[in-house]
């Protein structure tokens, strides 16, 4: 069962794990030429129940090794996606993953992993938040902490998501039907991501700054994000924040697509676009989100997960037990005052 929408306040296509890589993406010999060419291919399709789109958010893992030379290839990628949805540049919203770190800049000891080491080496949260804090305040340890992610920055400061050690994180509104404001935030959850990032062992570190949202009259919060609160020093605490302060949660890295209800939130973690073959479970995703206000109290959310076909060699949606190819939500926000 298909369903066009007739109208929506706003509408984005969600593309995650793109790993692009500095060497061999788009010869003869790139596999996933193929995938991105069924993609656009399937944007069109998919465009046909949109009324419009308004964006492009890729949640993470743009590049494969943090380098200049994948993003020059990203930026043109991506602009011709965004040239085929007919979206303006403001709204492309891009974050970070960990393949988005330049690993040759984190040297064993040296003076990036010296500070994640001090970082770790806080004992309670509260540590962690006022250590990180410190750094980040700090003007040559906080361009330290940074600088692996330098190549990553500069590409994504082309599209207003850059981020500095004053503010880690960016923010951009739309406008929605009943007045009141879309706030994205887009979050870095790398800041200690290097070559020994383990789910166990070394998990990411939002920090404080990036769990506060104020509550504004009229403003409806959205996380971007590549890590979730899983994979987090956060965990529990960064789940019942972004749970309670945000309607919407996109967030990619695990390959796999799981969208949940938690709270009064939903959660989106997308598939990769360009996993790994050598994975058991390869299935390249992507999907579309469209939003809109419902009345003083309300949101509409539909979301169009869409999956590749091995059979067809194609993209198509994910169908779900009823039969549907989205998933809809309504979903209660603050009471406008």
């Amino acid at each position: 069962m298909t369903a066009r929408i007739a109208n929506a306040d706003l509408v984005f296509i969600h593309i995650s794990d793109l790993h692009f890589r500095a060497a061999g993406v788009d010869d003869v010999h790139d596999q996933d030429r193929y995938l991105r060419n069924e993609l656009q291919l399937d944007l069109r399709r998919l465009r046909t129940r949109l009324p419009r789109v308004d964006g492009l958010i890729i949640s993470g893992d743009i590049a494969f090794g943090g380098k200049a030379e994948e993003y020059a290839f990203a930026t043109n990628w991506i602009e011709s996606i965004r040239e085929q949805l007919g979206c303006e540049r403001r709204g492309v919203m891009v974050s970070g993953g960990n393949h988005d770190v330049d690993h040759d800049a984190i040297p064993d000891d040296g003076p990036v992993d010296l500070i994640h080491q001090e970082v770790r080496g806080s004992a309670t949260l509260e540590e962690y938040d006022a250590c990180l804090a410190a750094v980040l305040r700090h003007e040559k340890r906080g361009e330290s902490l940074l600088y692996p992610l330098g190549a990553f920055n500069a590409f994504a400061s082309s599209y207003g998501c850059g981020f500095n050690r004053d503010c880690p994180y960016w923010e951009r509104d739309f406008s929605l039907s009943d007045g009141t404001i879309l706030r994205f935030r887009g979050i870095s959850t790398i800041l200690l991501s290097s070559s020994r990032d383990n789910i166990r062992s070394h998990k990411m570190l939002y920090g404080g700054s990036q769990r506060t949202m104020l509550r504004i009259p009229n403003v409806r919060y959205a996380i971007i994000g590549h890590h979730p609160p899983s994979w987090s020093i956060e965990d529990d605490v960064a789940d019942q924040v972004f749970s309670a302060l945000s309607f919407l949660q996109i967030f990619g890295h695990k390959h796999e697509q799981w969208i949940t209800t938690i709270g009064n939130s939903v959660r989106v973690i997308a598939g990769a676009l360009h996993p790994s073959r050598a994975e058991s479970n390869w299935l390249p995703r992507y999907g579309a989100l469209a939003i809109s206000a419902r009345d003083a109290r309300h949101l509409n959310l539909r979301i169009y997960p869409r999956r590749w076909s091995a059979e067809e060699l194609t993209f198509i949606g994910d169908y779900n037990s009823e039969g549907k190819d989205y998933r809809d939500y309504v979903l209660v926000v603050d009471e406008r005052k």
